[in-house]
């Protein structure tokens, strides 16, 4: 209860210190005007200098990295301006404060920052806005909902990509709403089984980077997207990126904003906003499926087991195992922070641990239910585990 208060007081004081922050900057940019992005860093070694622009061109296709200006070190007119700043390397007290309060700060170090991925979306959105009009968006995302709910369907599947996936050939869904997970795209025979209505995903790393993992999942979510009348849904905060690519696809695209609530069981046509929670079981598949049904199942959900590497086994026909090395060295600090070597169940802990199925149980009391169709190692999903009726006579 105390950790949780101080957690709220520290929230406050910091949006609080952004909100003057941003204030004083509105003030003082009106004197600063540079715009132009500037690079600051030291000189980094020559392989990580060519990682940063491999990047940079990925995230930015439309600058010219030769042209940037580049320094060691920050002028207190760059802090108050309105300039976008992109960070890389070692930094100085200053510079951690501003990454910390000053909008347009970017910490771009995949050395150091476990969140780097995000830093270069939120760099693309911020040089180069979506042309998005939200509204039209959550209308095309509640027309798509009511002409799903006219099926009468009673209940909703939800499908992660652990090695249990691999079953799900065997039944037949048809008798509820599908939402699946990223990369279960790489089996098209499977997505054809299942004609999923959604399919997710969440994961800066993973999903919108520069990888090739990622690119190789987006290459075949479009493939897939064209076999099926599917939508997409993700979180808005990768729209930049998303809209880039999927130029023929736009009317399939929902991307939703993050909100400030933590309720799975929101419903998303009234309240157009995802929860506030990391994984996107409780980010995005578990409102979808609470937007679509009160009865919610969950398949291809197996846990961490013992002896699992890194966050947890996937099934290898839908994922893409033979690409993981070149993501953990793509992401060092992301892998550090998440999957250390000392307590490697770390994120299962927090994301599928108490916090989940405190949600879980709040959604429970008011009249939802989850039923985990096979047994998974996640405690908070096992003890939902409700075990086949076998067949007498």
């Amino acid at each position: 209860m105390y950790s949780s208060t101080t957690e709220r007081l520290k929230k406050a004081l910091r949006f609080g210190l952004r909100k003057s922050f941003a204030l004083l900057r509105r003030v003082t940019g009106l004197v600063f005007r540079a715009r132009d992005l500037l690079y600051l860093a030291p000189d980094p070694p020559p392989a990580e200098q060519a990682d940063i622009q491999q990047r940079f061109h990925f995230y930015l296709p439309q600058l010219d990295f030769q042209a940037l200006e580049r320094r060691a070190s920050l002028t207190w007119a760059d802090a108050f301006s309105n300039r976008p700043i992109m960070v890389f390397g070692p930094i100085s007290p200053l510079t951690r404060w501003l990454i910390e309060l000053r909008q347009g700060t970017y910490d771009v170090d995949f050395r150091r920052n476990p969140h780097d991925a995000l830093a270069w979306c939120d760099l693309l959105n911020h040089l180069s806005p979506p042309s998005t009009d939200w509204r039209a968006v959550k209308a095309r995302f509640v027309r798509r909902v009511a002409e799903l709910r006219a099926l009468g369907l009673r209940k909703c599947y939800l499908f992660g990509t652990g090695p249990s996936l691999a079953k799900a050939k065997s039944r037949d869904w048809s008798d509820g709403y599908r939402v699946v997970c990223n990369t279960i795209v790489r089996d098209r025979d499977l997505w054809l089984h299942l004609k999923p209505h959604f399919i997710v995903a969440a994961d800066a790393n993973y999903h919108f980077g520069h990888t090739e993992f990622a690119r190789r999942f987006r290459r075949d979510l479009q493939a897939c997207l064209r076999l099926t009348d599917s939508a997409f849904v993700y979180p808005a905060r990768f729209h930049g990126l998303v809209q880039r690519e999927f130029a023929e696809l736009q009317a399939r695209l929902f991307p939703i904003p993050q909100g400030s609530h933590t309720r799975i069981h929101v419903d998303l046509t009234r309240r157009f906003r995802t929860p506030a929670l990391g994984n996107v079981l409780a980010l995005l598949l578990l409102p979808l499926g609470c937007t679509l049904a009160r009865e919610i199942c969950l398949w291809g959900f197996d846990g961490r087991a013992p002896g699992d590497q890194l966050f947890w086994s996937n099934s290898p026909k839908h994922s893409y195992p033979e690409l993981m090395p070149a993501l953990q060295a793509a992401y060092p600090a992301f892998f550090r922070h998440y999957v250390p070597h000392d307590d490697q169940e770390k994120y299962v802990r927090q994301h599928h641990g108490d916090l989940l199925d405190r949600k879980l149980s709040q959604a429970e009391r008011r009249g939802f239910t989850f039923i985990m169709l096979h047994p998974s190692w996640t405690p908070t999903l096992q003890k939902r585990y409700r075990a086949p009726q076998s067949r007498s006579g």
